[in-house]
């Protein structure tokens, strides 16, 4: 999910339903968006490098008015198909789910009103180009938003890598209709300490015991909670909040695996309408 329109994949699109316990991902997050938007008075959201829109499409359920904007054209084939199937439900709650192909520095190019939330989850957000590239990300995110609007950014614990530096994370494996597949991610740190260079493999065993692999270097933009919030703030952002976890608890930078930021446009007393 990079700014590019036609960003290459480490795998097969639909490879990454396979990648994503799904269930058990909306089960823990799902809760945490709930709270959030029904405190806010959340109405509108757009959700910047949506994916596969599977958390859009339980958003719109609610009966929100969601627009999706992912850059891949293959991404949003999948995520057609997970808004097709599940029509009835959105309709029936009167929600919209609305998918653009766009991405950072699109938003307002795409006619979009202002919103009262927008996320940008799944680690999507390193994919900015620099710092430079995270500050016209956040202005634009600024520039999209209703004054009081939430924002929340999830992404990987970026200080706590750069900290310990690990080399990898934990394998995932899944068996599929194609074979055993095994998803894996090594990770290098330049000396500059401004990027994370990842290589995601993808390596499927078919039903012959034949082994293949699929691969993507993908250079990400270092961004430590402490970066986020000063940055956040200079784009006019308001009682910003990191969490280590779905659950709502207070980032433990050198321990939590990812960070929630949760942030509100400046210019509103509360954030709910």
């Amino acid at each position: 999910m990079s700014t590019e329109n036609d960003r290459p994949i480490a795998a097969p699109v639909s490879v990454y339903d396979e990648l994503m316990n799904w269930d058990v991902r909306l089960g823990r997050e799902l809760p945490f968006f709930r709270r959030l938007f029904d405190e806010s008075g959340v109405q509108s959201v757009i959700d910047v490098g949506a994916g596969n829109a599977r958390l859009d499409v339980e958003f719109a359920a609610w009966g929100l008015d969601v627009h999706a904007v992912e850059p891949a054209a293959d991404m949003l084939e999948l995520a057609s198909i997970n808004t097709a199937a599940a029509g009835e439900r959105i309709t029936a709650a009167g929600g919209t789910l609305c998918l653009l192909r766009g991405g950072f520095g699109q938003l307002r190019t795409l006619g979009l009103r202002e919103a009262d939330a927008i996320v940008c989850v799944g680690n999507a957000l390193p994919h900015v180009d620099g710092l430079v590239g995270l500050r016209a990300t956040l202005a634009e995110f600024a520039a999209t938003l209703r004054p009081g609007g939430a924002l929340v950014l999830q992404l990987l614990n970026h200080a706590r890598l750069l900290a310990s530096m690990p080399r990898t994370v934990p394998p995932i494996v899944r068996e599929t209709p194609d074979g055993t597949r095994v998803f894996l991610r090594i990770i290098d740190y330049p000396e500059d300490g401004e990027t994370l260079d990842f290589d995601f493999m993808t390596l499927t065993r078919d039903a012959s015991g034949q082994w293949s692999l699929v691969e993507l270097r993908d250079a990400h933009t270092a961004l430590p909670v402490e970066l986020l919030r000063t940055e956040l703030a200079a784009a006019g952002f308001e009682r910003i909040e990191a969490f280590g976890g779905h659950d709502g608890h207070a980032l433990i930078p050198q321990l939590d695996e990812n960070v929630i930021v949760v942030a509100r446009r400046g210019g509103h007393s509360d954030g709910a309408r």
